[in-house]
């Protein structure tokens, strides 16, 4: 994926455990789309004031796309960054990568959600608010 042209404005580090190691002395994959949730949340956290506990409207993961591109050893320090990338009508696309201190990109992902009405299920339009907050404006 490439994301060259996106505002990575949110970071968090990740604290590798003794559990998320595969036998060949890497971060098993599956590991990675929990890394991705903790920096979605924390993302939404920072950005949406209430979260999103008394809001009419919820995001819904769609789809995620991953690319893994270096093997994570349990000795790298590795961080979670989140970006919006788009905002339509109904969805939001975040971007994400795991990266090092010294800046490589070990895996990246797309992340497609859905906003959806809390009571009917059925997909919601993204309100101003949200996209102001959201996109940092």
């Amino acid at each position: 994926m490439d994301f060259n042209n996106i505002n990575f404005r949110h970071r968090i580090p990740v604290q590798l455990r003794f559990n998320d190691i595969d036998m060949f002395g890497h971060v098993n994959n599956a590991m990675y789309l929990q890394y991705f949730d903790m920096g979605k949340l924390t993302f939404f956290k920072q950005y949406m004031d209430s979260g999103f506990e008394h809001e009419p409207t919820v995001p819904v993961v769609a789809n995620i796309n991953v690319d893994f591109h270096q093997p994570t050893l349990i000795d790298e320090r590795i961080s979670v960054e989140t970006a919006m990338e788009h905002i339509g009508d109904t969805s939001l696309t975040l971007a994400q990568r795991i990266v090092t201190e010294s800046g490589v990109v070990k895996c990246s992902a797309r992340t497609v959600m859905v906003n959806i009405d809390v009571k009917t299920h059925a997909p919601a339009t993204v309100s101003d608010k949200w996209r102001k907050a959201l996109l940092g404006e």
